[in-house]
């Protein structure tokens, strides 16, 4: 079994204010080593329920965030700037052989943008304030999915807080659903002690690998056409993201990407919001 597993930050036990996120932060140091404990979690759930090849993408910020002589051997880690975001390392290769991975793991992930009581809750940066895929409101852990879902892996874990639980469950209710910790606005959550964090997620990554083995999860698809919808904070961040091919400004603020397939509307999303993060 080769599992692909993405992990974040937000969305980590004991990570509650998105000012300990940030690599300037005093408490930075102690987030990342939060983070590196779920995500050697996920790994020994993996592991235990057969997973023979592991790649753990660092998807947070400037994705170089793990330590790497702290993460599990066992799996190999992707770090760094990457065209393909939070799902880099998982295409599919150029000769069309089929999926690389037979199932992918979210870890330390968050709510969309927009949601009244997820921790830290956005959607890829700061700028969106909703965003949407064929008219529903969704997040990383969809958009994500979707791309993913088109390379042929489905998503047999996501691991955050108890609002994210409930998004996933309307999105991907195949998938294993681990709460880490309780929202209580953007700013505030009520954490589990980190070992039994990581407790829950090596248990789900076990149970999401086995299921994966026995054919019992989906790849979530949509479309076609396949819309992304982005209501940004100012008009100027949506003027930068409405520069991309085939983009189309709705109105003041919100930008709409298309396409045939889902990574096509894929490519133009993540192009758009990393356009209008360029704004001062």
């Amino acid at each position: 079994m080769r599992v692909y597993i993405s992990v974040d930050m937000e969305g980590i036990a004991g990570v509650s204010h998105h000012k300990p996120t940030s690599r300037t932060d005093s408490e930075y140091p102690a987030a990342v080593a939060l983070m590196v404990g779920e995500a050697n979690a996920a790994i020994a759930g993996a592991m235990s329920a057969g997973a023979t090849d592991i790649l753990v993408n660092d998807s947070h910020g400037g994705m170089y965030n793990l330590t790497p002589a702290e993460v599990d051997p066992a799996a190999r880690l992707l770090q760094g700037q990457k065209a393909w975001s939070m799902v880099a390392g998982a295409e599919p290769p150029a000769d069309g052989s089929g999926p690389v991975f037979d199932v992918a793991l979210f870890v330390g992930y968050h709510a969309r943008a927009g949601h009244p009581t997820g921790t830290i809750a956005h959607t890829y940066t700061g700028g969106p304030t909703d965003t949407r895929l064929n008219g529903r409101a969704t997040g990383e852990y969809g958009f994500n999915a979707l791309v993913l879902g088109a390379w042929g892996i489905p998503v047999g874990l996501v691991a955050g807080d108890d609002a994210l639980a409930a998004e996933v469950e309307d999105w991907l209710p195949w998938a294993e659903r681990v709460v880490v910790k309780e929202g209580f606005g953007t700013s505030a959550a009520a954490s589990l002690h980190p070992a039994k964090a990581r407790d829950l997620v090596r248990a789900g990554a076990a149970r999401a690998v086995q299921r994966a083995r026995a054919g019992e999860l989906r790849r979530l698809e949509v479309g076609p056409p396949v819309v992304i919808e982005v209501d940004y904070r100012r008009a100027l961040e949506a003027d930068f993201a409405a520069v991309v091919p085939n983009a189309e400004r709705l109105n003041d603020r919100t930008v709409r990407h298309a396409g045939p397939d889902p990574v096509t509307a894929y490519r133009g999303f993540l192009a758009g919001v990393r356009l209008a993060a360029t704004v001062e």
